[in-house]
């Protein structure tokens, strides 16, 4: 009966979340969006400095190009030296099972 209570409870929650964000079009026009974050930073004064602190649009896709291309360098660094580390790899397990 709890998980029920439980499971219910988070229902309610996710499906009051997202009945607000439809219904104020969070995911629609940028027009609206400011409007919204507007009304938060009046009603919740203390929301302004975190609000303050997002990062813009420009900043998140820099961040998300070079995170994209430091993980594409470290894989193909990975790939390259792949041969070396196995050679020593093997040549440390062959001395290993000499002697």
């Amino acid at each position: 009966m709890a998980s029920l209570i439980k499971w219910g409870t988070k229902l309610v929650i996710v499906g009051g979340a997202t009945v607000l964000v439809v219904n104020h079009e969070v995911f629609g026009a940028n027009k609206y969006t400011k409007q919204i974050i507007g009304e938060v930073r009046r009603s919740l004064p203390d929301t302004a400095e975190a609000f303050d602190q997002m990062p813009t649009k420009h900043e998140l896709t820099d961040a998300l190009v070079n995170n994209w291309n430091s993980g594409v360098q470290t894989t193909f660094h990975w790939l390259v030296d792949a041969p070396t580390h196995a050679y020593k790899l093997f040549s440390s397990l062959s001395d290993k099972v000499k002697g």
